[in-house]
């Protein structure tokens, strides 16, 4: 019995003098947790909940945000004007930037952006905005689109290139109407040629419609056939010849089957805002495509074709 406790008294005393494995890890915890107390963890609070994962963006939302701002700023541009007593053309001009406003707002809502961003966007373009004070002012904000702008719209998704290219040849046109230049771009872009063939039909047919209008349409017909030819000029680079071989798509004899094609003619040009850019245009066809149609627009209204926020495309 001796040896048996000789033996095992060894190891008994290994054991009291070192603390077993369990002790040694609670006490080791015990340490950690006061040291994260003594540092400021509050063990009897909550623990904070996941972060909230990031929104992810709409479709060319970053671009239709710059427009939507810009747009604001217009249209308040236009407010101020019509309450200070402007009318007529200032306020066709404003139906329709409100429009194109209100539905490239809803684009942006219904793809999920928040109002809270789209109005921060507003805010930060209508404090960077100069002041328009004048039909003038507000002329030269409309024709003025940046290069970068044209480049951005060419490579949207096709819906909203479609959009935006006619939303643009709007607010130009709107320009023209209210005494802005509108010139053509220099150099031709790939869209030229299309461009090309259809204006000289336009011309071709208010030949027509100059010979055959009544006593009451012979000046604004000479003035459409005159602001037709200037844009064949400008977009052919030659002096027009005396156009034909193009098909009417009606006869024409009398003042009114003259009244009738010079409003249809200029109409379906004015649906081809879209059309000509091409399907896969870069920045120059969308820019020259724009204000082509925006010059065809500015001459279409006095046929009783209206100003639209999106011609040629569907919003």
């Amino acid at each position: 019995m001796d040896g048996d406790i000789g033996e095992r008294g060894p190891r008994l005393s290994e054991r009291l003098g070192r603390p077993p494995r369990r002790l040694l890890l609670l006490g080791g915890g015990a340490a950690v947790l006061a040291v994260l107390v003594d540092r400021g963890l509050r063990l009897d609070l909550p623990q904070p909940p996941p972060p909230v994962p990031t929104r992810r963006k709409a479709p060319d939302e970053d671009l239709l945000l710059s427009v939507v701002a810009d747009l604001s700023v217009l249209v308040t541009a236009a407010d101020d004007l019509v309450s200070a007593g402007a009318g007529g053309t200032v306020r066709r001009v404003r139906t329709v930037l409100r429009e194109q406003r209100r539905v490239l707002t809803g684009r942006l809502t219904n793809a999920g952006v928040p109002s809270s961003v789209i109005a921060a966007a507003e805010k930060k373009a209508a404090a960077a905005a100069p002041p328009v004070r004048t039909r003038a002012d507000l002329a030269a904000r409309l024709a003025d689109v940046p290069r970068t702008r044209w480049a951005q719209v060419a490579e949207a998704t096709a819906d909203t290139r479609s959009l935006l290219l006619a939303a643009l040849s709007a607010q130009i046109a709107g320009s023209a109407l209210l005494g802005a230049d509108v010139a053509v771009p220099d150099p031709a872009s790939p869209s030229r040629p299309t461009i090309v063939a259809r204006t000289q039909p336009l011309v071709y047919a208010f030949e027509v419609v100059a010979a055959q209008a009544g006593a009451e349409d012979r000046g604004r017909a000479a003035d459409t056939l005159a602001g037709l030819t200037r844009l064949e000029i400008a977009t052919s680079g030659t002096s027009p010849t005396m156009p034909s071989g193009w098909a009417l798509p009606f006869p024409v004899t009398t003042p009114a089957d003259a009244s009738r094609l010079a409003h249809e003619v200029l109409a379906d040009s004015v649906d081809a805002t879209v059309e000509v850019a091409g399907t896969a245009p870069n920045a120059a066809s969308v820019e020259d495509a724009a204000r082509w149609a925006a010059r065809i627009q500015a001459l279409a209204v006095d046929w009783d074709v209206p100003l639209t926020a999106f011609p040629g495309a569907t919003p």
